[in-house]
């Protein structure tokens, strides 16, 4: 396993609350919209900006996680605005190639099948089905992240 130290431990918890706060602050400052892309053409673009980046980089460190954290670097650089069919392209993708890291760590597996629902959620709302997979994606790592650091402090 991992080594981490205090301040990367803190930096992990850090982007994890940002990720899955994000969602409940477009909410909040952005009013529903249909779905988190839409925050774009928002006053909260820099948040969906910077939380997407700081996810990125989270999961870049991780290497199943790899292709993941691409794809959401992608999402972010082509914006809704300007590239609506790419950016949503790639969202689809995302959510779908996440899948796969998910389901071989055997880890936390009622997780994936939570995820799996939360695709389907999509055809009644998609925010609803983007947020709670965020969610889900955040408790993973949080989880993995406090087994992660269990055991680097142990003895």
């Amino acid at each position: 396993m991992q080594k981490l130290t205090k301040g990367e431990y803190q930096l992990k918890v850090s982007v994890l609350i940002l990720a899955a706060g994000a969602p409940i602050l477009y909410l909040i400052l952005g009013g529903y919209k249909p779905s988190l892309s839409n925050y774009w053409n928002t006053e909260m673009q820099p948040l969906f900006i910077i939380a997407n980046a700081a996810t990125s980089f989270y999961l870049y460190q991780i290497k199943s996680w790899r292709l993941s954290a691409l794809i959401l670097l992608l999402v972010t650089a082509f914006s809704v605005e300007v590239y609506p069919q790419t950016h949503n392209i790639l969202a689809i993708v995302f959510f779908i190639v996440t899948l796969y890291p998910l389901w071989i760590t055997h880890h936390f597996k009622k997780l994936f099948w939570i995820y799996i629902v939360s695709l389907g959620v999509a055809s009644f709302s998609i925010l609803s089905a983007e947020i709670i997979a965020v969610w889900v994606l955040c408790l993973h790592h949080g989880l993995v992240l406090m087994k992660l650091h269990k055991v680097n402090n142990r003895g």
